[in-house]
């Protein structure tokens, strides 16, 4: 359908298309796929609440704004991260168009939203024993379960592991053998040193694919499966995705002792309060920490103790 050249639909596909035209060099897909869902939900929401195929650019207010929201959470029952997520994509597109001219007043300069942080799930160091030995039953749980733990032990996603080829597992500096990768969600790089159970896992498979790629990786969908089917066999309670490996890591690294500034540069994270989010500290590990810091303050404790004893002056 043509639209008129000032709507909001007709520049967001202008946008649309030339951001298409990066994807693979300069751009991920994944963020090219996301203004599209953003596209077709504003579409969707012009069409059925406005009454209009367009509307154009310089008429949208704040009402508009606020009404889109609305739209997403009750006739699309998105979350509200997912609505979070959602108009600061459209809020971006906005501001482009701003920055042409196009608007004279800021539609979302009265709106307010934010993220909420969820409790991002992550197995134990006994759950991930208890993975490991449980009996597999076919050929490809075996490999489901190898990438995970290959996840939980390097902070790699899915889509990094499934990219990675035997050319970017590199000696570095330090004498140890490391993984060396861009994300491809973001594109910023990410080392990370391969521990003792990751360089077995790339000793099992090495040299096994054809087209040179690391490891045999069933789809998504596969992997979380087989996860799940493991989990129940295993005994544990938690609905277990191939995502939940890099958590895992994450959470294991910063209960050792890890720097969240390290860890966010092993992720490949763009912000560092991205990484605070992905890693829960443990009970056990506050616990550690008061004990430590019980340690490092007994001195003045004991002093302090003494002046407060009965008939101290």
């Amino acid at each position: 359908m043509r639209r008129k050249t000032t709507g909001i639909l007709a520049y967001f596909e202008r946008h649309n298309d030339g951001f298409a035209a990066k994807v693979g060099y300069s751009r991920a897909h994944e963020t090219y796929a996301r203004y599209r869902v953003v596209y077709r939900h504003l579409e969707r929401y012009i069409q059925k609440k406005c009454r209009r195929d367009d509307i154009s650019l310089s008429s949208i207010r704040a009402p508009f704004v606020e009404g889109f929201d609305t739209w997403l959470r009750t006739a699309c029952g998105l979350s509200s991260n997912s609505v979070w997520g959602y108009m600061i994509t459209l809020k971006h597109v906005i501001t482009l168009a701003r920055g042409e001219g196009l608007l004279a007043i800021d539609p979302f300069a009265s709106y307010v939203n934010s993220y909420t942080a969820v409790d991002r799930g992550y197995l134990s160091e006994e759950e991930l024993v208890r993975l490991m030995e449980v009996p597999v039953r076919t050929r490809v749980e075996e490999q489901v379960r190898d990438l995970f733990l290959f996840a939980a032990f390097t902070g790699l996603s899915y889509v990094d592991v499934k990219n990675l080829r035997e050319d970017n597992v590199r000696r570095f500096f330090d004498g140890n053998w490391w993984i060396i990768v861009r994300r491809h969600k973001t594109g910023v790089e990410s080392n990370v040193r391969l521990l003792d159970v990751p360089l077995r896992l790339v000793e099992k498979y090495r040299g096994t694919q054809p087209d040179g790629r690391l490891f045999p990786v069933p789809s998504n969908n596969c992997c979380n499966e087989n996860l799940q089917h493991l989990a129940a066999r295993c005994g544990i309670g938690k609905h277990l995705t191939f995502h939940v490996g890099r958590h895992t890591f994450a959470t294991l690294a910063l209960n050792r002792g890890m720097p969240v500034e390290t860890l966010s540069r092993i992720l490949g994270h763009t912000n560092i309060r991205t990484t605070q989010i992905y890693a829960k500290i443990t009970d056990k590990k506050v616990s550690a920490d008061m004990a430590a810091l019980a340690d490092s303050l007994s001195g003045v404790e004991g002093a302090i103790r003494r002046r407060l004893e009965p008939g101290a002056v």
